[in-house]
Order: structure tokens, then C-alpha cells, then sequence
């Protein structure tokens, strides 16, 4: 028995290498790609991160141009396939605050309390001033992990205000306007505070006032889970490869990662950008380069997006007309990995890809591995010490409930942003450890 699992060890250490190595030689290449050869460089990188489905939107002068790639049988990609946006939807939540600024409605440095008199954070134990700019350049000090709160639910089943009220007193991680901290739920305050100004709901209020002024005509908010009919599947990956996934609903969140477009409206967009907002403006320090949306650089704007199952990138160069949006059905960065690339061709720069991995995908090996790993112990364990059995049982259990808690964010929540193979991973580590405990209950 004990040489048996001795060989079963040193079988399953073999595959963890062998895996790891086939891993990353298939995530490398070398070649080098110019702009006569930029379709290669999409399929080339969209199969080596199986990312199923890509759609590039090109303004470069007065040419607009739109690749794509798809491998799903039976199924094609075009200029007019729609995406979510994810967090690519904040610049137009940004436009719309922007535009009531300017006819007077919303001061920027006005706190938010004058808008939503309920929204009393907290600092070191006391009431603290955030202010709609502190929102609009993630520096109001509400912490990352609030996104997390966010609750799932359709238009109909929960309001904007659910989920605002969830941070209504949180306890900010620093002083607002000191630190830049991205923090999704920014961007759905500043939702209700349209909503409260305005008096119509956010989305319509963006569609009537930015998405009609700009002439994206393709394009709508995802408000409930029967929309998903109109855009393409999404998919997340999982034991090396991407399988569609039908992320939950978040109407709660809608400004800050649901709007729905096309590379043909985009190309409008990045148009509209070009030609109508004034970078120059914005407040930026050397601190924080976010503004409305945007991150803010002296040759570019740009700004990254990702849902569950949705990713997408945007850059747009100040000094030229020119302006790529990435469009991919899968989670992740490569959304961002091509569209540097392809910037970076019109601006005449040729493209290597290099080792190429996508957050997703990375992810996904590792949790494997923590998989075939959790399996590797098992077989390493001695199981005639019932006490290690019992105590070590009982630590891992302690280890998992204790995730949620120090990172406050829900297993929920991750089992929906994180890959398959996570689900699996704690699965088969509680499995484990319910067996370490009955173990060493047993007894002598």
C-alpha cells in the first residue's frame, strides 16, 4: 500500500510538471506582427487564450476599420455583434454628470449628501465629506471589496438605491480625495445621484441624453437577465479552455459595467471623444491620473472593462486621430493585450506577443493545480496519526471559512467571477478535509 501511493505521488508530480510546461510553451510566441498582418495577430493571440470570440473597432483619421475572429461553430462575429461593456460603461456614466454640470444641475465639489442625503460614510468614527469628484476620480476612499455587495437581481427586483444604501455608512479605507482606489461602486452613486437630479432612471437618462447625442443607436443597458437574448454569449474559463456562462444580473450596478454596444457604434463613440471632450481640464495629480471614466495619460485616454464573462479595452491617442476598442466574450486582459497591439501597429510600432496568459486563464491553472495538489497531499498524508488527521481537518475548515471573512468578499461572488476550476478547487479541499477529520475520529 505505502509503495503504491509512493508511485501514485510521483505520477501526479509528473503531470503537475508536465502540465505546467505544455501550459506556457503553448501561451508563447515569438513572431513579430506589423499592421499588414494585425488580423494575425488577433487569431493568433485569441487562440492561444481560447478566447472564443473577439470584435476590434479601428478610427484611425477618417477610416473606420472592424476585424473580428470567432471559432464557435455555427455562429460569426461582425461590426454589429453586441458585447457588454463592463467597466467601459463609466465613462458614459461620466458623460452624463459632466453634461448636468455644465447646465448647472450638479457641482462637482459639492458633497453628496446635497444630492443624497442618507449617503453618510464613515472616517475614523466620524461623518465624512465625499464629494461627486471624489467619485468621479475613485478617490472618495470607499474600499475595493464593496463590489461584492452589489446585490444580483433584474430591473423590477432591486433599485439603484439597494444598492447604494449597502455602502451608506461604510467605513472608508482613507480620507476622501487622499488615495486613489478603484472601487466599482462609485460610479452606481453617482448613478442615483442622475436619478435624483434628473428624475428618471439612469438608463434612460444616459440612453435620451449621451447614447442618442453621440448616435450609438445599437446600443442599450442590460437591466435584465432576458436581454442576454440580444448580445452574444459569454463565456469563463475553466480547466484550460472557455465555456459559455450566463453571468447573474446586477441592475444595482448597471452604471459602472452594463451597457451593451458594437464595434460600430464604438467607432462613433471614440469619435465623439475625440472631438467634443476636452481631456485638458480634468483635474489629474500625479497621485491619480482617473478621471470620469477615463484614465488619463499625456498621449492617450483609455480605460479596461470586465464582467464575469465579458472583457473589453478602450484607447484613444490625444495628439491624432486615432482610437482602437476591443470587444471579447470571455473575461480577462487579453481585450487589453490586443488592443496595445493594435495601437500600437497604426501608430507604427510592430507587435510581439511573447508569453501571453490572460488574469482568467492564469487563474484557472493555478486553481488546477491547487486541485491536483490537494490530491498529492492526500496521498502523502499518514492517516495512522488520528490526532494530525483530526486537528488538520479542522484547520483547513477554519482556513476556509475564515476566506470570506478576511477579504469580505463572498464565496458567492467568487464562484461568479472566478473560473470553474474554483468551485472545484474548494470543493475538493472541503472533501478533503471532512475526510482528515472523519479520520481521526475513528477509532485505534
Amino acid at each position: 500500500m505505502k509503495q503504491s501511493k509512493i508511485i501514485l505521488r510521483r505520477i501526479l508530480l509528473i503531470i503537475m510538471i508536465i502540465t505546467a510546461v505544455i501550459f506556457f510553451v503553448l501561451h508563447y510566441d515569438s513572431k513579430e506582427y506589423s499592421l499588414q498582418n494585425e488580423q494575425e495577430y488577433i487569431n493568433k493571440i485569441s487562440r492561444m487564450t481560447h478566447n472564443r470570440a473577439v470584435a476590434v473597432g479601428i478610427m484611425d483619421g477618417d477610416e473606420n476599420i472592424y476585424l473580428e475572429y470567432c471559432d464557435i461553430a455555427g455562429k460569426s462575429v461582425d461590426e454589429h455583434t453586441l458585447f457588454e461593456l463592463g467597466s467601459t460603461t463609466k465613462a458614459f456614466t461620466g458623460l452624463g454628470i459632466l453634461n448636468l454640470q455644465k447646465e448647472g444641475v450638479i457641482k462637482l465639489d459639492s458633497p453628496v449628501t446635497d444630492y443624497i442625503d442618507w449617503f453618510k460614510p464613515q472616517y475614523k468614527g466620524r461623518d465624512a465629506v465625499v464629494t461627486v469628484r471624489h467619485l468621479m476620480n475613485h478617490s472618495s476612499g470607499i474600499p475595493v471589496w464593496t463590489i461584492s455587495l452589489i446585490p444580483e437581481g433584474s430591473e423590477g427586483e432591486i433599485t439603484l438605491e439597494d444598492t447604494v444604501r449597502k455602502i451608506a455608512d461604510v467605513k472608508l479605507s482613507h480620507a476622501p480625495g487622499e488615495v486613489h482606489e478603484y472601487a466599482t461602486i462609485n460610479y452606481d452613486v453617482l448613478a442615483l445621484i442622475i436619478e435624483n437630479v434628473t428624475g428618471q432612471k439612469y438608463e434612460d437618462y444616459i440612453t435620451e441624453t449621451v447614447l442618442k447625442d453621440v448616435g450609438m443607436n445599437e446600443s442599450f443597458f442590460r437591466t435584465s437577465d432576458s436581454d442576454r437574448q440580444r448580445i452574444f454569449t459569454g463565456r469563463k474559463a475553466s480547466f484550460f479552455g472557455m465555456w459559455q456562462y450566463d453571468a447573474p444580473t446586477y441592475y444595482g450596478n448597471t452604471a459602472a459595467g452594463y451597457l451593451v454596444s458594437d464595434t460600430n457604434d464604438l467607432v462613433t463613440w471614440m469619435r465623439y471623444v475625440r472631438g467634443k471632450i476636452d481631456f485638458n481640464s480634468f483635474q489629474i495629480t500625479d497621485a491619480n491620473n482617473y478621471y470620469a471614466g477615463w484614465n488619463l495619460h499625456p498621449e492617450t485616454v483609455h480605460h479596461g472593462g470586465n464582467n464575469p464573462n465579458y472583457s473589453t479595452q478602450i484607447i484613444i491617442s490625444r495628439e491624432r486621430d486615432l482610437g482602437v476598442f476591443v470587444l471579447s466574450a470571455s473575461a480577462g486582459d487579453i481585450a487589453t493585450r490586443i488592443a496595445d497591439g493594435i495601437y500600437g501597429m497604426h501608430m507604427g510600432v510592430n507587435a510581439r506577443i511573447g508569453l501571453c496568459v490572460s488574469g482568467h486563464e492564469l487563474q484557472d491553472f493555478l486553481f488546477v493545480m491547487g486541485i491536483l495538489l490537494t490530491l498529492y497531499i492526500a496521498l502523502l498524508l499518514d492517516y495512522r496519526k488520528k490526532k494530525l488527521c483530526l486537528y488538520g481537518g479542522i484547520m483547513v475548515l477554519i482556513v476556509l471559512i475564515l476566506i470570506p471573512v478576511i477579504s469580505r468578499i463572498s464565496y458567492r461572488f467568487m464562484f461568479v467571477w472566478m473560473p470553474y476550476s474554483f468551485s472545484v478547487m474548494i470543493i475538493s479541499i472541503l472533501a478533503f478535509a471532512i475526510w482528515l477529520i472523519a479520520r481521526g475520529r475513528e477509532e485505534k
